[in-house]
């Protein structure tokens, strides 16, 4: 057996919960999962060096060590071997769990460590580095190995298996390869990327464990509530979070990638527990910045890993399900910088013991082993290549400054209708390392001017492949991949799409990113500090125009206590229009000192101040109109738990909470049957199919809506809300072939009715299919100007689609299409959309409104606040909860 290979095994009747006493009481069972892990037969530990049973209580893969006793081993580890280890932490969760990244090597280069990484940064920029200085850094430099462990907390088995890989490079004595190691290399090892989410899937897992741990998959102890141990504090998936850097987690680890420059990246995750174990190469497709060289080490680390999980008897695959081609992934991010970043996938026992369908049982040491040995098995052939890896990270990074002197010299991102949104693309830029400046004057490029204030991005730098992922419009999958998922498509075959295809940020963020292909010559200046501007006294008002800075500062102005109106409708003052959403803070309603309350206010959310010393309009709505319209400090309800989607329900948290500074309370879907509605003016929806709100419930929402409240719903709980039985929004989804997604009525067949000759593709075609799906694309959406929940844009945005919603577009007598998909030509703006689907997406709805009483129903299509990094759309969902 396997197990018999890897394991040596010591039987435990008392589980580690259990006192002595409570075990002698407790009936024997199965002892499935209690084993001591062998690392690596034969080696010889240095006794100097504790083991993890001598620091917490168990030994490795024997319990699932708790974020508090990771930290605690750790410290332990570094106090035995100063000179061998430096643990930093690197930053905090949003609960305050730190993060620790511990840096391990040989004497001499953690003795001058800073000297070290001012070289590792000296070689990731070969602008002016002479080839002989080049040449002596790739000779002295180390290898860095970045191994990262358990970005999803109830991914487990490997941030065990980091201790142990921490222990192992302190403690093993005599092994040749754990002194190539820490000759050639620097291992850096993060053994918890999500303290939160393990410590969530922790509690779960230990309050329903059984006295013997249970391996049926159904037990309670394997069966999550919802939102389940995967993701963070606000439930994001933080795999897919880094180059949108939303979290404080993914900006501590981007802030650790950019002091080392590694050379290689692990991500060590778990997938399910019929599986076996995955390492590169990846799947196809890859995205077109990997070079031939970064292909070539992919497939060299993985037969270097299944030679040894051959020796020891391992089960493993490559070469799918898990791609390279989103470069927002925690192994693909690093590629792009010129890292060899791969993703490793160990079958998961959710706990100490998994039965898979072939009636084996996967313990969670032989989980740990496995990570354990592909992680040193990937630090040793690493060490191996320390030159020849060196040598090609600094000509991917060369190459890179090459390419950017050749057809795009640089990306011009305009100040624009929304400076803010331009500002924000632009430091977002910044944070990936890349380079990007603003101009301190107006310049001409193409018989163009461009303001003073534009930001300009070079391509002759280093990281040139991670500013084309991010502000190209399109990064095209192979043609033959494409044919082949077509093919399976309309076969109704699964396909091998992994994440989305489009993510284009001057897109989402609705910015015009211009490329220039000829050199700029203009002075610039570095982003920080944002230029402030004085504010002007006013006589009568101050105005804010709507973008996507406003919210932030309205959330915030309305909760200090200040009177503030919108209009909703455009008007011109002074020679200037001001348009829908246009914030106007009156003298006369607010206390004294208003402009010295305001410019720290605006500086902080970067919003344009209008001094107005004249309320007469020369054109369009007055400010004393009924069009001018008093705002409130909103207090909104957000349905949480199950049914509604984790993943929507932590985004829309994230935004109003974090990006816009809305104050929100979060609601079990089961409690608001005894909720006093009329607490709150909003209630927010996440995707999900709300199946309880029913009878009573209903009924209770439809008075709220009706006597002046906001109901916001977004994608899957639109069409929830379109249901005949629930009745709320006027409109349904479709099937495929364009019919309504209503329960069709059975036809009764004609008695005699003589049988026709089958058509054979017709009959193949499924009753009622579900339209075309969506793989992550980004659609135009044409939006009515007129409409107050428009505010901020210029009557266009760009959105994420993914699923296979179409909604009708509501008639005119039941409300308002505040947003349409495009039409055909102009629909899809970036990634793949399937021709059916472009046919059937075409002038339907994205945003609807629809009054109901003195209240409103505010539908999205699909989910505005996409992975946080949707701007434009995240607008449109602040308009709707304040405006």
């Amino acid at each position: 057996m396997l197990t018999a290979l890897v394991l040596s095994i010591t039987l435990h009747t008392v589980p580690a919960a259990l006192s002595p006493q409570a075990a002698a009481q407790t009936p024997a069972r199965e002892p499935h999962a209690r084993p001591v892990v062998e690392l690596a037969p034969g080696t010889t530990y240095d006794a100097a060096i504790p083991t993890l049973a001598q620091v917490v209580g168990h030994d490795f893969g024997q319990e699932i060590t708790s974020p508090a006793d990771i930290v605690r081993y750790l410290r332990a580890l570094a106090e035995a071997a100063p000179s061998r280890t430096a643990l930093v932490e690197y930053g905090r969760t949003w609960e305050g769990r730190p993060l620790h990244v511990m840096a391990i090597g040989s004497p001499e280069r953690i003795s001058r460590l800073d000297a070290v990484k001012a070289d590792l940064r000296r070689l990731a920029d070969p602008r002016g580095l002479a080839s002989a200085d080049a040449d002596g850094l790739v000779a002295r430099l180390p290898v860095v190995v970045w191994l990262l462990h358990a970005v999803h907390g109830n991914e487990i088995s490997s941030s065990d298996a980091a201790l142990a890989e921490a222990y192992h490079l302190l403690a093993a004595r005599g092994d040749a390869k754990v002194d190539t190691i820490l000759r050639e290399a620097i291992v850096l090892i993060d053994p918890l990327q999500n303290p939160d989410g393990r410590t969530r899937f922790l509690t779960h897992t230990l309050f329903g464990r059984a006295a013997v741990p249970d391996a049926e998959p159904a037990a309670v102890e394997h069966d999550e509530a919802w939102p389940g141990g995967r993701s963070n504090h606000y439930l994001f998936d933080m795999n897919r979070d880094w180059f949108a850097q939303t979290q404080e987690e993914t900006r501590g680890r981007v802030a650790v990638f950019l002091e080392w420059y590694p050379h290689v990246v692990v991500d060590l995750h778990e997938m399910g527990g019929d599986s076996s174990y995955y390492f590169a190469p990846p799947a196809e497709p890859f995205n077109p910045h990997i070079t031939k060289a970064q292909a070539g080490w992919f497939e060299a680390f993985g037969r270097a890993n299944a030679e040894r999980f051959d020796e020891r008897g391992f089960s493993y695959f490559v070469r799918e399900t898990f791609d390279s081609f989103y470069p927002g992934y925690g192994e693909s991010w690093p590629i792009f910088h010129g890292a060899i970043g791969m993703t490793y996938e160990q079958a998961s026992s959710r706990g100490l013991a998994w039965r898979r369908e072939d009636g084996t049982v996967l313990t969670y040491g032989q989980a740990v082993l496995q990570h354990f040995t592909a992680a040193l098995s990937t630090a040793h052939t690493a060490a191996v290549n320390r030159e020849k890896l060196l040598r090609d990270f600094l000509d991917y990074r060369r190459s890179a400054v090459a390419e950017g002197g050749e057809g795009i010299r640089a990306y011009l991102i305009a100040p624009g209708r929304d400076p803010g949104a331009a500002r924000r693309l632009a430091a977002l830029v910044a944070q990936q390392g890349l380079e990007i400046r603003r101009a301190t004057a107006a310049f001409k490029v193409g018989g163009r001017e461009f303001p003073a204030g534009t930001f300009i991005a070079p391509t002759a730098q280093p990281g040139a492949r991670m500013l084309r992922n991010l502000l190209d419009e399109h990064v095209a999958q192979p043609e033959e991949f494409v044919k082949e998922q077509d093919r399976r498509r309309r076969e109704r075959r699964p396909d091998q799409i992994y994440d989305v295809t489009a993510w284009s940020l001057p897109l989402l963020y609705d910015v015009e990113v211009v490329t220039a292909s000829s050199p700029i010559d203009v002075a610039t200046e570095a982003l920080e500090p944002a230029p402030t501007t004085p504010v002007s006294a006013a006589k009568v008002a101050y105005l804010v125009p709507w973008g996507s800075a406003a919210p932030a500062f309205v959330a915030e102005a309305l909760h200090s206590g200040l009177k503030l109106r919108h209009t909703i409708e455009p008007f011109t003052l002074g020679g200037r229009r001001f348009e829908t959403g246009t914030v106007i803070i009156r003298l006369a309603e607010n206390a004294d000192a208003l402009a010295s309350k305001l410019g720290p206010l605006a500086a902080r959310h970067g919003v344009e101040l209008v001094a107005a010393d004249s309320s007469y309009t020369e054109d369009g709505t007055s400010f004393g109109s009924n069009s001018v319209v008093a705002l409130k400090a909103p207090r909104v309800l957000l349905a949480w738990d199950a049914p509604a989607s984790s993943l929507s329900a932590g985004w829309a948290r994230y935004s109003l909470e974090r990006r816009f500074g809305q104050p929100v309370t979060a609601v079990r879907v089961a409690t608001l049957a005894r909720v006093d509605l009329r607490r709150y003016d909003v209630i927010v929806l996440p995707a999900g199919t709300y199946s309880a709100i029913q009878g009573e419930s209903l009924r209770r929402v439809k008075d709220w809506v009706g006597a002046g409240g906001t109901l916001v719903t977004l994608g899957e709980a639109s069409r929830w809300a379109s249901r005949e039985n629930v009745g709320l929004l006027e409109t349904r989804t479709e099937l495929r072939d364009g019919r309504l997604d209503i329960e069709a009525t059975e036809k009764e067949p004609k008695k005699n009715e003589p049988q026709k000759a089958i058509d054979l593709e017709k009959a193949l075609q499924p009753d009622r299919e579900p339209p075309e799906n969506t793989p992550g694309a980004i659609l135009r959406v044409i939006l009515d100007r007129e409409h107050w929940l428009s505010s901020g844009t210029d009557g266009e945005i760009q959105v994420v689609v993914e699923g296979n919603r179409v909604f009708r577009p509501l008639a005119f007598d039941k409300g308002r299409n505040v947003g349409l998909y495009a039409p055909r030509e102009k629909l899809v703006a970036s990634g793949l959309v399937w021709n059916e689907a472009r046919d059937q997406l075409a002038n339907k709805a994205y945003l609807l409104y629809q009054p109901l009483g003195r209240g409103h129903i505010v539908a999205f299509a699909e989910d505005p606040n996409y992975r946080a990094f949707t701007e434009a759309a995240s607008m449109l969902f602040m308009n709707a909860v304040l405006l």
